[in-house]
């Protein structure tokens, strides 16, 4: 679990507890322990939650840009304290578990480097802004399905073999795969209750690695007021030690970390696959080298039905083991 994330929510919890009045917010320190007065999470009478940062002196004045989900603003000097200050609000309730990662990042960071809250929420700011903006985005339902799909299997494979397994979810390369280090997994997420089926992309989700194996796991989902939102999972795994950066670096424009609370999903199934020589699906590797020769977004739907049968569910525990 995160260090810096669990302090920030203990922080929280003791605020909730507490009675804000009109011009008398209530404070947990959550600085450093050199310097615990240098950040403070504060709730004020409307329930807002912010975090406040003393600038150093001489330290250059920042303005991280958060958008309207998380504004910022500027405490001149006073009699608490003698140093201008910068304060993140989370207006939205909706946000507070985002508000708390961001939070408990930058105080991970700081235990890490040892340099000043100041210093290293900049650096923070810079890198959530993007997952910020694209949870504001449209995002088609498809896409929110499948990203549902691939972090809930990215949380079984942080549980099992820790928080750096999120390196083996896709990474910015391209890579053909969802999930690859020696071996590979694809996953396909889908919902409806007719003949299972996926979108497989290109010619080549379905050649496993030179020399190694490619499992296809494929999820079936249902809308359910007992299921999980991406930002459920999220949540997970930040409390498991997962950073957003690192989660938005495995992301892209096209494909980005939104953080929905609105979508509730349930997986109601899961088949395992094993991509061998008798597996179906169109692979490049069995093809010419014309045959797919100006051939721009191809993609097909793949009948799970009519795939050779399942691997026992008992397995899928070995094949992220074996990853």
């Amino acid at each position: 679990m995160s260090g810096g994330y669990s302090r920030a929510e203990a922080a929280l919890k003791a605020l909730l507890g507490s009675d804000p009045t009109i011009g008398v917010s209530k404070t947990r320190r959550l600085g450093p322990d050199w310097n615990m007065r240098e950040a403070l999470l504060v709730r004020d009478y409307q329930d807002h939650i912010s975090i406040v940062i003393e600038r150093p002196e001489r330290a250059p004045k920042i303005e991280p840009h958060l958008g309207d989900t998380m504004p910022i603003g500027w405490i001149p000097p006073g009699s608490d304290s003698s140093l201008e200050r910068l304060m993140i609000s989370c207006p939205d309730q909706a946000l507070r578990t985002t508000f708390l990662s961001l939070v408990g990042e930058v105080l991970d960071r700081v235990e890490s480097t040892h340099n000043s809250v100041y210093l290293e929420v900049s650096k923070v700011v810079d890198d959530w802004r993007r997952v910020l903006e694209s949870s504001r985005a449209a995002v088609s339902r498809p896409l929110l399905i499948g990203l549902f799909g691939e972090l809930v299997v990215l949380r079984d494979l942080v549980a099992q073999r820790g928080p750096d397994a999120v390196a083996l979810w896709r990474g910015p390369d391209g890579h053909r795969h969802d999930f690859a280090a020696t071996n590979a997994i694809e996953v396909k997420t889908y919902s409806g209750t007719g003949s299972p089926r996926v979108t497989v992309h290109g010619g080549y989700q379905l050649d496993p690695p030179a020399g190694h194996g490619l499992h296809l796991v494929s999820l079936r989902v249902e809308e359910s007021v007992d299921g999980e939102t991406v930002e459920d999972v999220v949540h997970d795994l930040t409390r498991a030690g997962v950073s957003h950066t690192a989660l938005s670096a495995r992301t892209d424009k096209d494909e980005p970390l939104t953080l929905d609370d609105k979508l509730r999903l349930l997986v109601v199934e899961r088949r395992i696959h094993s991509v061998d020589d008798g597996f179906p699906g169109i692979r490049a590797s069995r093809l010419d080298v014309t045959s797919l020769k100006g051939v721009d977004r191809l993609s097909y739907q793949l009948l799970l039905d009519a795939c050779p049968d399942p691997l026992a569910e008992s397995e899928y525990e070995r094949l992220l083991d074996e990853l």
